[in-house]
């Protein structure tokens, strides 16, 4: 879902007025809830979802294509944007403490969880022909076949919850952060990283003729300040997936599931969002800001109407996609945004595990995409 090539004299956008109205109603009136609830730093919050949602669906700035393109035709520029992204937000996120920021990075276990959490991650969105972002902007933008992926994405992510704490006792090492030390030192080890593999990337496709868009450059610099706003404002890096656990575990427990029972909503955090509104938590609230921002620029631009309805198999395909997300996303401690650039960026070895992991699951998707009337 990287930037695609614009069509030969589109037609001139048209702005869908009643949409647009409803759609910004809709976000003022969350807004003055999101006030009452968390104040001024939620409604930041919220605003800055709203602006991703409308970065994301505007350059259509993704992963999923962008991987898939990769696998299939050796195009590799998608891939160096991921990278330059990423090597942005490492510059903040890494050394937080130094920057005077009161927040910090994202790590998490290096683990079998991981291992297959990431692997079945990549299968899904091949699947589904998005990510955890892409399902949420493309939702926002009116697509037929997130309407489907999205609720079964929720679905997964509550299902994955319920399993991580049995999957966590399969093997783990731990948390592992690159270059250790002080922050100087894992923020030039890291950077080092990240900029060889998009360098690599980069040559890559030189090489084979192919060049990076200067659009595709402007998004990831744009959503890299961004995700620094974010970051500085929550404490945190930006996740996307632990929302949809989140509303999935609110839904069950109001269908008399009593969710608060299993181990996952007894940890601290997840206990704490759950007995707290939707509202409330960073990554449901951005969110629902992302869905509000991406529709309101699909409806202005005209976007809503020109939305095709996908074959039936093609919405099995993301329903299948969207549960295989969920799980994954939980047994591997996010998507793309939350494992793969939050974690590289935060200098955390699963990051990098992560991508090789989805990446091979991506590879599994891809092939499997002709059963469901998709081509690879």
């Amino acid at each position: 879902m990287t930037v695609t090539s614009a069509q030969t004299n589109p037609p001139p956008a048209t702005i869908e007025w009643l949409p647009a109205v409803i759609i910004g109603l809709v976000g003022l009136g969350l807004a003055g809830l999101v006030a009452l609830d968390t104040g001024i730093r939620g409604v930041t919050l919220f605003v800055l979802g709203g602006a991703l949602g409308a970065v994301f669906i505007g350059f259509q700035y993704g992963f999923a294509s962008a991987w898939r393109r990769f696998l299939v035709a050796g195009e590799t520029m998608g891939i160096a944007a991921h990278f330059l992204l990423v090597g942005l937000c490492g510059l903040v996120f890494i050394p937080a403490a130094g920057l005077g920021l009161a927040a910090t990075g994202s790590l998490a276990p290096v683990s079998v969880s991981l291992v297959i959490g990431a692997f079945v991650f990549g299968i899904g969105m091949q699947l589904a022909n998005g990510c955890g972002s892409g399902v949420l902007f493309s939702f926002g933008g009116g697509s037929g076949r997130m309407l489907v992926a999205l609720p079964f994405f929720i679905f997964g992510s509550l299902l994955g919850s319920f399993l991580l704490p049995t999957a966590l006792g399969w093997g783990s090492l731990g948390q592992v952060a690159i270059g250790g030390g002080d922050a100087m030192t894992r923020l030039l080890a890291n950077i080092a990283l990240i900029g060889a593999a998009g360098t690599a990337f980069y040559a890559v496709g030189r090489r084979r003729g192919q060049t990076l868009p200067r659009q595709l450059v402007t998004g990831s610099v744009i959503i890299a300040i961004l995700c620094w706003l974010v970051f500085a404002i929550s404490g945190n890096p930006w996740g996307v997936t632990f929302g949809f656990t989140l509303w999935g575990a609110k839904i069950a427990m109001a269908l008399g599931v009593p969710v608060g029972d299993f181990t996952f909503w007894q940890w601290a955090g997840p206990e704490r969002a759950l007995t707290h509104s939707v509202l409330a938590d960073v990554s449901s609230l951005m969110d629902i800001g992302m869905v509000i921002g991406a529709g309101l620029l699909a409806a202005v631009g005209g976007g809503l109407r020109r939305q095709a309805w996908p074959s039936s198999r093609q919405l099995v395909a993301a329903a299948l996609g969207g549960m295989l997300m969920g799980i994954g996303a939980r047994l591997g401690f996010g998507c793309n945004i939350g494992a793969f650039l939050a974690g590289i960026a935060s200098g955390s070895l699963h990051g990098w595990i992560w991508f090789v992991m989805a990446m091979a699951g991506s590879w599994v998707g891809v092939w499997w995409r002709p059963v469901f009337g998709m081509p690879r």
